[in-house]
């Protein structure tokens, strides 16, 4: 995802050729049979988390194409295949999913109104600790820093041991199908997965 790149690749274009969903299921090929891997980036403005993820899945409906991303988002979907590539974005619960132009062309103004939300989530999060804590509790929890071995049983990795960033990053994407708010999990629990993850990448920088 994974939330969650620093940087995106070389833009691509933001409209590509027509699917051809006669090819091998559960895969898309292009018109001349290439293996149908335009990237899209995928935004959360919840957690401001972006990636780049393909389409795994066409279905061909009456009057529309209705899409499905791959793994690790492969629980976004059906959303109008032909809306996407017309308009350039489209929403799918707490995501957008967009064209590399359309990214550029919006980012600004995404991670503003992304920012803005971040910030009244934490003031409401802070209120309820006031209101059933009181300003100690608070502070207590404040000093009790997450250690490298709690986020590695976040996890789910080995306490001891070297890790690898390919580890880290492919024990998140195991969790995030599962905890993503989209899939049924928590915006909690997506964050704490998330925050082990950028940890750890950090440590072993």
């Amino acid at each position: 995802m994974s939330c969650l790149l620093q940087s995106i690749p070389q833009l691509l274009q933001a409209h590509g050729p027509a699917v051809n969903v006669t090819a091998k299921p559960g895969r898309q090929r292009l018109d001349d049979g290439s293996v149908y891997e335009e990237e899209w980036v995928i935004w959360n403005g919840a957690h401001g988390l972006v990636s780049t993820v393909t389409i795994e899945r066409v279905e061909v409906g009456s009057c529309d194409r209705n899409a499905w991303l791959a793994e690790p988002f492969d629980m976004v979907g059906p959303f109008s295949l032909d809306e996407l590539k017309t308009h350039g974005r489209i929403g799918f619960a707490a995501c957008i999913v967009m064209s590399r132009q359309r990214w550029q062309d919006d980012q600004v103004e995404l991670r503003r109104e992304s920012l803005r939300i971040r910030r009244a989530t934490k003031q409401r999060i802070n209120e309820n600790f006031e209101r059933l804590y009181g300003g100690q509790g608070r502070h207590q929890v404040n000093r009790k820093p997450v250690g490298e071995r709690q986020h590695r049983q976040t996890l789910n990795l080995p306490i001891d041991g070297r890790l690898e960033p390919s580890q880290i990053k492919a024990a998140f994407r195991r969790l995030a199908q599962k905890a993503h708010p989209d899939a049924g999990g928590s915006n909690e629990q997506f964050i704490r997965i998330t925050e082990a993850r950028n940890a750890l990448l950090e440590y072993i920088a």
